[in-house]
């Protein structure tokens, strides 16, 4: 299907925007007002797909992005790594539901009436400083700033203190990671 125009849509603190990249290619932009950060969703050619985390220029993050070759696994990615902060659930739902059904349009699919949206335990915290715990036991091995949620592993960026923030990215699984 042809994307011709841009739209945009808000749902509380959260702005999806739709973006044609081209007669085949388009961008879905999860805009958050509370964190100033954006999460969208790219088809960037038929059959590549690229989501990419834009952070507020405040917090001079590097951007984290991530490709795929699959449309279901680039969605789920997208969905598991939008901002939720400070939004109430039912915002959220709607917002992410628009999302869905904007990616069903534009990849030529049924609509999908009744989705269930997990909601990953750290999604919430994704651009906050979180610990990682060992796996055997409570002791605390690193803390960082977490970037995003890789299915069940979380990406965090690793301090060395809080004075001396490392750009080393390291993936945790995610039940060893905390908010801090």
């Amino acid at each position: 299907m042809s994307v011709n125009e841009g739209s945009t849509r808000e749902f509380g603190n959260t702005r999806v925007l739709l973006h044609s990249l081209g007669s085949s290619c388009y961008r879905i932009e999860w805009y958050s007002k509370m964190t100033g950060a954006s999460t969208s969703l790219a088809r960037i050619k038929l059959g590549k797909y690229l989501v990419l985390r834009k952070w507020a220029s405040a917090l001079n993050i590097q951007d984290v992005s991530s490709e795929f070759d699959r449309r279901n696994s680039a969605l789920i990615h997208f969905l598991s790594n939008v901002d939720i902060i400070k939004s109430n659930d039912e915002m959220i739902l709607m917002a992410k539901q628009h999302c869905v059904n904007l990616f069903t349009n534009y990849e030529g699919l049924r609509p999908i009436n009744k989705v269930t949206f997990p909601k990953p335990r750290l999604q919430g915290a994704i651009g906050k400083k979180v610990i990682i715990k060992s796996k055997v036991g409570d002791t605390e091995i690193a803390e960082g700033l977490l970037l995003q949620l890789v299915g069940n592993q979380a990406e965090i960026q690793v301090s060395a203190s809080e004075d001396d923030i490392l750009h080393v990215r390291k993936k945790f699984n995610s039940k060893q990671v905390y908010i801090r």
